[in-house]
């Protein structure tokens, strides 16, 4: 069998689930002295991939010495991770006849941009789905896929509790901490100010209630005036950040979708699921496997986003200590049976191989 030589393409080497989810991957990889690469625009997270040790190239717009970087690394597999980069290394895998794997991360990748990709692609080529309900979409529009989920490294996402972060953030040591983590764009920078609202409501019973928002984007500005306008000394905008692990680590509860909440509950932390597609809820036990075909409600929702609702599951949230350990445990036993990075290494491994 012919060596695996992969290249992940990303569209830019940024702080975001998908990003966040090929660092693991590589870094897994990397360790079973797979080779492997990655390409995409220069951002925040490329000294994360650096540090892995794996080769980086940032080139990307400039097509002629892209496709030379490929062919002195002898690959023989790509794989894309956005609608942009499809294209590119669909064109890339036809020109050069490499093997194209084209990773959907969710449903708002245009229909038309999906066929064109898979058209302009070497014949050996496969899609996979990040989830159940991409898997469905994909299938009415007459596109089959494997579905492989996003990874976890729990040996990294591990309760770790920081005080000093929270002296850092000005936070007391006996406040109970609502964190929000996501990029803060488009459908995920409404979710936040609905977040943010539904906080301020809540805050307005219980002073001893911090919120902490963290994510960069378009909308980082609004996110920051909106949190201006009501109990400001409570709410900490941070903008970026690459130590997710040490502030999961101080939040009582985590607001968030898709990879956040597996990362969170890696971090037992108690996880309320709003997503693109609207309202989860709670995250338990009782409904893990439905929160995980849904994408804890980044791919499918049980209810619209709504200010009132949102304040609603804040309180059910913390107001157990003992149940939130219960959740906590729990969500940690979870994401180590069914996502951690291991695993998941092994089924992308199992397609990659299949195909060179």
């Amino acid at each position: 069998m012919e060596a695996l030589r992969l290249l992940m393409i990303i569209d830019k080497f940024e702080v975001g689930g998908t990003e966040t989810y090929v660092s693991a991957v590589v870094e897994e990889m990397s360790k079973r002295k797979i080779a492997v690469y990655v390409a995409g625009k220069p951002g925040s997270l490329l000294s994360k991939f650096k540090a892995i040790g794996c080769p980086t190239f940032t080139s990307i717009r400039n097509q002629a010495k892209f496709e030379r970087w490929i062919l002195k690394h002898k690959i023989n597999m790509i794989n894309a991770h956005h609608e942009t980069t499809g294209l590119l290394g669909s064109h890339l895998s036809k020109k050069l006849k490499i093997p194209f794997i084209f990773t959907i991360h969710g449903t708002y990748y245009p229909r038309s941009l999906i066929n064109r990709v898979l058209k302009k692609c070497d014949e050996r080529k496969a899609v996979i789905s990040v989830s159940f309900p991409v898997k469905k979409w994909l299938e009415e529009k007459n596109i089959s896929s494997i579905v492989i989920p996003n990874g976890i490294n729990t040996e990294q996402f591990i309760y770790s509790k920081n005080r000093e972060l929270l002296k850092q953030l000005g936070i007391p040591r006996k406040s109970k901490v609502l964190l929000y983590v996501s990029r803060l764009e488009d459908e995920k920078g409404d979710v936040c100010k609905n977040f943010i609202r539904a906080a301020q409501r809540f805050m307005d019973k219980d002073a001893d209630v911090h919120v902490v928002i963290v994510g960069g984007g378009p909308d980082l500005n609004s996110v920051r005036k909106l949190a201006a306008k009501k109990h400001a000394q409570r709410i900490h905008i941070l903008g970026e950040r690459l130590d997710t692990v040490s502030l999961f680590s101080i939040s009582d509860v985590v607001i968030g979708t898709g990879r956040v909440a597996l990362e969170a509950m890696s971090c037992k932390r108690p996880v309320i699921a709003i997503g693109s597609k609207g309202v989860f809820g709670i995250v338990k036990p009782e409904n893990y496997n439905v929160a995980w075909k849904y994408y804890f409600g980044d791919h499918r929702a049980k209810q619209t986003v709504d200010t009132k609702r949102i304040e609603r599951l804040i309180g059910i949230a913390l107001r157990s200590k003992k149940t939130s350990a219960v959740w906590g445990n729990a969500g940690r036993e979870f994401v180590k049976n069914k996502f951690h990075i291991s695993g998941i290494t092994d089924k992308l491994l199992a397609v990659y191989h299949k195909m060179i």
